[in-house]
């Protein structure tokens, strides 16, 4: 959330309360006040879609509008819309950022039917889930791991090359089954190993047990998680991934959105953008897919998955 900060020497405080300068001449003590906080309020109108609802600030005065869904999806502006896959009750949170301070209001929306086209393969969620499930691994060959400052799959700073398929074989064993069902189940599996890579486990640059994640690093063990989609969204517009729960990942464990922290999970989530979809490869059945994200500047790392055939 944003924060207002004001120099010295004003202090504010939070709620609405008065402001108090000490003026440098003179005895006599100023009081501002801010004002008082308003009700967040919001209204919910139909999208295009039965599946697409929009919602609309009505917060009274200025406010910065900023929302979540009980799906994961995270938007700002007075004018959002946000689309429901499954049939069922969500609720959705306005934070509104006003000149006497912050509110919030939860309401909560009714989707009537499920989307009968979001497992159509040309659409990000079909695409990665299936209509049931789908699981992927690292794409067999050089490039699956990218870091560089030149945009998402550049490499510049490092690339895997194809000795890194048997020499990570504790990598490309890893599956990650995305579910296409109302929870979002995301499950991942290390096969039991994973590749030190100089700070996992007992930082070898080889394969170790995965019995050697330990203390927070336990975290990026094999669990099952949640994820979410986003279309539309996404340095590329096609979309971002946002996997929930504390060590969901893919690719780089140490890789979040910012940064690189080795000693284990910086947050409870990591939001991956899509840089590419791509069906039935060469024509041998499997896809691939490129995610993305950015860790702070120019930096993004990017991994290649390909699903079964």
């Amino acid at each position: 959330m944003n924060r207002y900060a004001f120099t010295s020497p004003l202090k504010m405080i939070v709620g609405g309360l008065l402001i108090t300068i000490l003026p440098l001449h003179g005895c006599k003590e100023e009081k501002y006040s801010l004002g008082s906080i308003p009700a967040a309020d919001f209204e919910i109108q139909s999208g295009d879609d039965s599946n697409t609802m929009v919602f609309v600030n009505s917060t009274p005065g200025t406010s910065i509008a900023y929302w979540e869904t009980s799906t994961g999806q995270k938007f700002k502006g007075d004018n959002v819309s946000a689309r429901f896959t499954f049939e069922g009750e969500y609720d959705v949170t306005l934070t509104a950022v006003t000149p006497g301070g912050i509110a919030t209001v939860t309401k909560q929306v009714t989707i009537s039917q499920s989307d009968p086209t979001a497992c159509n393969p040309d659409r990000a969620l079909g695409f990665i889930a299936g209509c049931t499930e789908k699981v992927w691994r690292y794409n067999p060959e050089a490039g699956a791991f990218k870091v560089g400052d030149q945009g998402p799959d550049s490499g510049n700073w490092w690339a895997s090359g194809t000795g890194e398929v048997t020499g990570r074989a504790c990598e490309f064993n890893d599956e990650f089954t995305f579910k296409f069902d109302p929870e979002g189940t995301f499950i991942y599996d290390n096969k039991g190993d994973f590749f030190a890579d100089g700070y996992l486990g007992s930082a070898s640059t080889s394969c170790e047990p995965a019995s050697n994640l330990t203390g927070n690093q336990a975290a990026w063990n094999s669990g099952t998680f949640k994820f979410s989609v986003t279309e539309g969204t996404g340095i590329n517009g096609l979309g971002q991934l946002r996997l929930d729960g504390r060590g969901a990942h893919i690719g780089v464990k140490k890789a979040h959105n910012g940064g690189e922290t080795p000693e284990g999970p910086a947050g409870e989530s990591v939001t991956y953008d899509i840089i590419a979809m791509e069906q039935n490869v060469n024509g041998e059945g499997y896809d691939i897919l490129k995610i993305g994200v950015n860790i702070g500047g120019a930096g993004w790392w990017t991994f290649t998955l390909r699903s079964d055939n």
